[in-house]
Parts: structure tokens; C-alpha cells; sequence
């Protein structure tokens, strides 16, 4: 059966589509568009109508292409529909324009489905962690042998942050500042007891470490499949840090690797990055490309219960 998913982040919406058969998925498609959806939010709590607007357009599209394929169509929301004062005005835009309704996860649904996806084909013997760096919100799952045993959703993302610390792109960043957002995510997250989320083996998901993925191997052309199973060392990102901070947008724009879309917000998912390496005492993560679509489609028979 040709089912897509829709995931409609704070900074990005991406589509999955696939043929799923005898319990395996084959990827047909997997497309992102940054939009931003969620940009603004963080002064006024509001999505924007200009925002709505592109992001209603994008979504309608992506259902356009999944229809042709006779596709069965899930549509998810995660932060910024969680959070938005006005978030009801997207959802009937989106209904107006598709005749589909958008299921806004809760933050706990949203890391159990994006650890189900990220996890696939990894095998860990004991403890492992997750963390899942959106533009709204980071989630964290603690599990053990592939079970999981604890789920918490910060809402900190890369684009809240970037609003609140990196807002000013034509100039470089001071360290100072970079230190205070670093300390600022760190707060956040032991405030939520990330401190306790303790284990040798750590994924990591999302847009921001695919970059940074792509930064690392230094990939004239970005292609996520290529860069799962990835190694990110807590080394790796403080250079990587270091380097989006010393450049204005215009020249992070020009760094080999690193999607143009993600150039303004990549120095606040690295912060978030840093932090969640640091407050985890791990030396390193693997990035996994799989995440929230893979795992609403590994789970294709509940979607209709969510």
C-alpha cells in the first residue's frame, strides 16, 4: 500500500512517501521545504499570515504529489501547531485546501514515533538515548533493549533560539553570546532532568545534524541518505560552532555541505547540539536520517487512531 506521511515542524515540512508491503517500507520519496513555518513566534506567539499562507501552499502540493501515487495520506503537526494561539486558523486552512486534517501530536507522541523511525535497523545492546532537534522543540527517549522507558519534550528548537540569540545575521556571532544561548539550553534542559538521560549509545535526528552532517563529509551535493549512520563528536561540533558564529548568513550561505535553507538557524541547532552532548555526557552521537515519518509509517495501521 503507498502510504505518505506529512510532517508539518516549526521550521521545515517534509513528506515520506512510500510503498509499504509484508511490514517493509520502500521509500519512494522523501522531499523537505523550509518554510518557517513557526518564525515570529517567539515575540508574538502567533503564526504569521504570511507564513500560513506558503506553508498551507506547501502542504497542499505535497498532498497533490502523494495523491497521484494513490497514496493513503497522514498529516502531523508538531511544535509550533502545539503552541500557537492561532494554530486552529491553519488547521481549517489546511482543511479547506486538502479536505485532510492535520493531527496535531502531543510532544510525548511525537518522540515515541521519531525514536520508533530514528532507531530502525540500529541494534543496541543496553541503554540508548535519542534526541530529536526540530525548530520548535527538542525531544529526548530514553529506552532500554529497544524499549522505551522515558519520553520529554523541551521546547526549545532552532529556529526559538536563533529568534531569541542569533537574530542579527550580518554580522558574526561573539562567543559570549554563543555562551549564553549554550548556557540558556543547558538550564532548560536540566530543568527537565536531560540529566538523567544516561547511556553509551546516543542517536540524534532532525534537519540541524543532517547539516551538520553534510558540513562534516563536506557534500557537494546534500543528499540525507548518504549520511546515515554519521558520526558527530562533541569535537566535530565545537569547530562546527565556531565556524557558522565567525560568518555573516551570506558566507555560511557558501559553506560546502550545508543546505542554503538551513544557513540562518544552523548556529542554533548546533548550540542545541552542543548542549544535549554535553548535559548527556557523551562523547558523541550517530545521526540517524529515519525519524518521525519513518516511524508513522513503521506504525501505518494506528495512524487512523492517533
Amino acid at each position: 500500500m503507498m502510504t505518505a506521511v506529512i510532517d508539518i515542524g516549526s521550521n521545515s515540512i517534509k513528506m515520506r512517501l512510500a510503498d509499504i508491503s509484508q511490514n517493509k517500507i520502500k521509500v519512494i520519496c522523501d522531499e523537505t521545504e523550509v518554510v518557517k513555518l513557526g518564525r515570529g513566534m517567539t515575540s508574538t506567539g502567533l503564526l504569521s499570515a504570511e507564513s500560513m499562507k506558503l506553508s498551507c501552499a506547501t502542504v497542499s502540493a505535497m498532498v497533490r504529489k502523494a495523491r497521484r501515487s494513490g497514496a493513503k495520506i497522514f498529516i502531523a503537526g508538531t511544535m509550533a501547531l502545539r503552541t500557537a494561539a492561532n494554530s486552529s486558523d491553519f488547521l481549517k486552512m489546511v482543511k479547506n485546501a486538502t479536505g485532510l486534517d492535520v493531527h496535531v501530536l502531543s510532544g510525548e507522541e511525537e518522540a515515541k514515533y521519531s525514536w520508533l523511525g530514528a532507531s530502525d535497523g540500529f541494534k543496541f545492546d543496553g541503554d540508548a538515548v535519542m534526541f530529536d532537534t526540530g525548530g520548535g522543540s527538542t525531544e529526548f527517549v530514553a529506552a532500554s533493549f529497544g524499549n522505551v522507558k522515558k519520553v520529554v519534550s523541551v521546547p526549545i528548537g532552532a529556529v526559538n533560539l536563533s529568534e531569541r540569540f542569533f537574530s542579527d545575521t550580518s554580522s558574526p556571532v561573539k562567543k559570549s553570546v554563543c555562551d549564553e544561548a549554550v548556557d540558556y539550553v543547558t538550564e532548560l534542559f536540566t530543568k527537565n532532568n536531560i540529566d538523567s538521560f544516561k547511556a553509551k549509545n546516543v542517536l540524534a535526528v532532525g534537519g540541524g545534524v543532517a547539516a551538520m552532517s553534510g558540513v562534516k563529509n563536506a557534500c557537494e551535493n546534500f543528499i540525507p541518505s548518504k549520511l546515515h549512520g554519521t558520526i558527530l563528536t562533541r569535537r566535530d561540533v565545537t569547530r562546527q560552532m565556531k565556524l557558522y558564529a565567525s560568518l555573516n548568513l551570506s558566507e555560511r550561505e557558501n559553506i560546502i555541505g550545508l543546505p542554503r535553507s538551513r544557513a540562518d538557524v544552523i548556529l542554533g541547532s548546533t548550540c542545541i547540539v552542543f548542549s544535549a552532548l554535553k548535559i548527556l555526557d557523551a562523547e558523541f552521537c550517530t545521526v540517524s536520517i529515519n525519524g518521525l515519518r519513518h516511524g508513522l509509517l513503521m506504525r501505518d495501521e494506528t495512524l487512523r487512531d492517533i
